[in-house]
């Protein structure tokens, strides 16, 4: 498959090499691709990097892994080339790195994913690897015993779907929680929200066992 992200950073960077290592073509979308040799050259040419409309335009499915105060311009950026696909959203807004924009997302009672939804109306849009640090990601992919949980949150089930084979892909266990409104459950401040359970331990703290 081929995954666009946007952001080569912490998560981004982390998940991508998970994905290309599992065998999917993985583009980046920088400010500065060539920044990215050395990363790239150690993932055996299942990576690239480019603009944010490349890694958007030739992909089937898009990760979002930028700062959170980040979103309105490169929503507008890149609205046009994305459409109707699929958008994992991983971002998490970051007080107070993230302003004013951040601060109103978390602030919302329905979550911080309609912070971004109104953004992208096009989208199919999932929240997605946005409770878990970076540093658990890279540590703990495919590890043995069960697999830490990343739970999930669309109303597309399609695309849900469609993230969980890709989280599994990366060594995770994808919990699907519901309907994108559901995504609040697993916001910051919430029991789940970077607390590295596991898979069994995310359904048993959100009632879905």
């Amino acid at each position: 498959m081929r995954i666009g992200i946007l952001g080569a950073g912490m998560i981004g960077g982390t998940v991508g090499r998970l994905w290309a290592e599992a065998g999917h073509e993985v583009s980046f979308g920088v400010r500065h691709p060539e920044r990215l040799h050395s990363m790239l050259s150690g993932l055996g040419g299942k990576a690239t990097a480019g603009s944010a409309l490349d890694a958007v335009a030739g992909a089937d499915v898009v990760l979002a892994a930028i700062p959170f105060r980040a979103w309105p311009g490169v929503a507008a950026e890149i609205a046009a080339a994305l459409g109707d696909k699929v958008l994992f959203d991983a971002t998490v807004p970051d007080p107070p790195r993230d302003g004013a924009f951040g601060d109103a997302a978390l602030a919302r009672e329905d979550g911080v994913a309609f912070a971004v939804a109104p953004l992208l109306p096009r989208a199919k849009l999932v929240r997605a690897f946005s409770t878990v640090m970076w540093t658990t990601l890279q540590s703990q992919a495919h590890r043995a015993g069960d697999w830490v949980g990343i739970p999930l949150a669309g109303d597309d089930e399609k695309a849900v779907a469609l993230a969980a084979r890709l989280v599994s892909d990366a060594g995770f266990d994808p919990v699907v929680v519901g309907p994108l409104s559901q995504a609040r459950r697993f916001d910051p401040g919430t029991a789940v929200f970077d607390s590295g359970m596991s898979g069994p331990q995310v359904r048993a703290a959100l009632g879905l066992m």
